[in-house]
Formats: structure tokens, C-alpha cells, sequence
């Protein structure tokens, strides 16, 4: 479920709409998603915000139904600053760095995937090391590292 095409370090993006439409697109343009998911995500991102405040930096992880999806990925996007996010649950903003984006092929999947990256998120260590990566061969090993694969 990981893809060095998907994943993206040291993106520019004036706000999380241009931020989510950019990585979309790289899923779309890989054929790893239907032209739909870009609008599906963006407004299920408006309905259900997936931003999420850590200790170190703010992480989103958009996702969106399974209809939209031709195989199931995991997309990276780490941001050079950080754009905001409604935070999960509350709807404060939340300045967000990492986007974790899924496009799983299974309702089941996104539990499981959601509970793994929670980890990695709770996990400081690991995500230091993705913020100061120059790699991204770097990256798919640390999500590795985490169980995520």
C-alpha cells in the first residue's frame, strides 16, 4: 500500500483545499483512484475534518469511500508550512505539516489503516524522523516500522 509516486516532501500549499487537490490528483494520476475522489474527499474533509493536533506538529488523514477507489494506497504529503485543518472532533483549526491520505478498497480497511496511523502519530520519535527526512524511501520505511504497509 505504499508508493514512492504518492508520496511528496516539501510541498507548497497556500491551505488544506489546494494541499488535498494536489495529493488527490498524484492518486488520480496514477490510476489508483477515480477523477471522483478528488471531490469526494474534499467534501467529506468539509463534512467529517480529520486534522489532528500532536505534541510536535498537527497530521490530517483525509479519506473517502471506497467507490472512488481503483486500489487500495496510503499517499504522503509532508508540507515546507504547515496549512490549517479543522481538528477532528471540535472543528479547531489546526496548523497541519503531514497529510496521510487513504484510498482503501474496503470499508473494513479504514478502521484498521485509521488505528495504525494513530499509532504512528502518537509515536513522536517516528514522526520527528518523517519531518526531517530528505527521503522518501525514508518515509515508506518508517510507515513500515509502524506496522503500515
Amino acid at each position: 500500500m505504499l508508493d514512492d509516486k504518492v508520496i511528496v516532501l516539501d510541498s507548497e500549499a497556500q491551505n488544506r483545499t489546494e494541499a488535498l487537490k494536489l495529493l488527490a490528483k498524484k492518486f488520480v494520476d496514477h490510476k489508483i483512484v477515480q477523477t471522483s475522489f478528488i471531490e469526494a474527499v474534499l467534501k467529506r474533509e468539509e463534512s467529517f475534518p480529520t486534522g489532528l493536533a500532536t505534541e510536535i506538529i498537527g497530521v490530517a488523514i483525509p479519506h473517502t469511500d471506497v467507490q472512488h477507489v481503483i486500489r487500495s494506497q496510503i499517499g504522503v504529503m509532508r508540507l515546507k508550512a504547515p496549512v490549517n485543518f479543522f481538528q477532528m472532533g471540535d472543528g479547531k483549526d489546526v496548523p497541519v505539516k503531514i497529510i496521510f491520505m487513504l484510498a482503501l478498497t474496503k470499508p473494513h480497511e479504514q478502521l484498521e489503516m485509521l488505528q495504525k496511523l494513530i499509532g504512528l502519530i502518537q509515536n513522536k520519535k517516528l514522526l520527528i524522523k518523517i519531518l526531517n527526512t530528505n527521503s522518501i524511501e525514508n518515509v515508506i520505511s518508517i510507515l513500515e516500522t509502524a506496522g503500515i504497509e
